[in-house]
């Protein structure tokens, strides 16, 4: 694990074990029973990570940008949400490889959501399909590089909701969104590793 991320979990868990004794905002545990509509609005670092036929593995380091998702889901019970929802992350910037890059990936995915006690502290996990979206200019044409491919990704985090109103929640929440494209003409290993730290809404409707 590389010391971002090491940094992110734990500025994450401080943010957590920092909010968890505001009770005052934190009207006890919602009636989760029917439709749920989610909103996640944040700051993303993004790293693409990719091996071209020359064997250079090339790196663009953690990137950071504004990232934002939404999602629908069902509420069974009050420690359960299963969402369909989708996120996304975008920016243009200079690396050590390239003279201009941009770069951008979208995940759609099916996710669900735990609360251990029916309120407060959550995780989840989810899977579903994203596309990545590469151009990297060098200064010969040759070294350029430019890709869009989709594959299989998967989602993990943690996070900790207070309770506003009896239809509402709002909270702070980690995300790690992995998405391998795989392997296709001129590279090798293309992936991508998305780590954010957002507002989290939830409205039970």
């Amino acid at each position: 694990m590389t010391r971002f991320r090491i940094r992110a979990l734990c500025l994450t868990a401080l943010m957590i074990v920092a909010a968890s004794p505001a009770f005052g905002l934190d009207l006890g545990g919602h009636d989760r029973d029917g439709a749920v509509v989610g909103l996640t609005i944040g700051h993303g670092w993004n790293s693409i990570k990719f091996t071209p036929v020359d064997g250079t593995i090339q790196d663009t380091g953690n990137v950071s940008s504004f990232t934002g998702g939404f999602r629908f889901g069902w509420a069974s019970t009050d420690k359960f949400i299963v969402s369909v929802g989708m996120y996304g992350w975008r920016k243009s910037y200079h690396t050590l490889q390239f003279l201009n890059t941009s770069s951008s990936n979208y995940n759609f995915v099916l996710e669900g959501y735990w609360f251990p006690r029916g309120e407060g502290f959550w995780i989840k996990g989810g899977a579903g399909r994203g596309t990545l979206d590469f151009t990297g200019t060098a200064v010969l044409p040759q070294d350029s590089v430019n890709f869009n491919e989709s594959g299989w990704t998967l989602t993990t985090g943690a996070g900790y909701e207070f309770r506003v109103s009896d239809g509402a929640g709002i909270g702070i929440c980690y995300d790690l969104i992995y998405l391998p494209v795989g392997d296709f003409a001129g590279f090798n290993d293309v992936q991508s590793v998305s780590h954010n730290l957002s507002l989290n809404i939830h409205l039970y409707l």
